[in-house]
């Protein structure tokens, strides 16, 4: 009986074990899909992607754990230049995890620097009204932002990318 009990334990363990394992490979996977997407679309730059190394540090804190197989993720990531302060926010339609990152440290207690507004439009993917209320925007020196979706279906990952300049509407 007690053998029994062990065997059982072990095999609850390697399943939750190669789910977590197979649940990492897949956000890594999405977060490699963005990144290169972003290069292919001129959305940023060549070089190191300071994003992605971000967003492998969460994978690897296992943070990003509520993502899955049949799912659509959203993303949005700027830097703001006069803290040194990077913003992230990635959710889908159950949760979302809100982050700020300085000096290599996370912090997930803060608010988050992305209104409903700008959350809502890229959850809508509406690319049009999020272009033009970046290119109207009245700010001075708005933040570049980086905006992702990836569409989930089994093992077939799509990813879009965007960018746009930080705007603000009254509410």
């Amino acid at each position: 009986m007690k053998g029994k009990r062990i065997l059982s334990v072990i095999w609850i363990s390697l399943f939750f074990s190669a789910y977590s394992s197979a649940q990492s490979t897949l956000v890594q996977d999405i977060s490699s899909e963005i990144s290169k997407s972003q290069l292919k679309n001129k959305v940023r730059k060549k070089g190191n992607d300071f994003y992605e190394n971000i967003r492998k540090q969460l994978i690897n804190m296992d943070s990003l754990n509520f993502i899955s197989y049949r799912d659509t993720v959203f993303i949005l990531e700027t830097f703001e230049y006069e803290t040194g302060i990077t913003h992230g926010m990635i959710w889908n339609k159950h949760q979302s995890l809100a982050y700020q990152y300085f000096q290599n440290k996370f912090n997930f207690n803060g608010p988050s620097l992305f209104d409903k507004t700008t959350v809502g439009l890229v959850e809508m993917w509406n690319i049009e009204k999020i272009k033009s209320y970046g290119e109207e925007s009245k700010l001075i020196s708005p933040s570049l932002y980086f905006a992702s979706r990836a569409i989930i279906k089994q093992i077939e990952i799509s990813v879009d990318c965007i960018a746009f300049n930080e705007f603000y509407l009254s509410q």
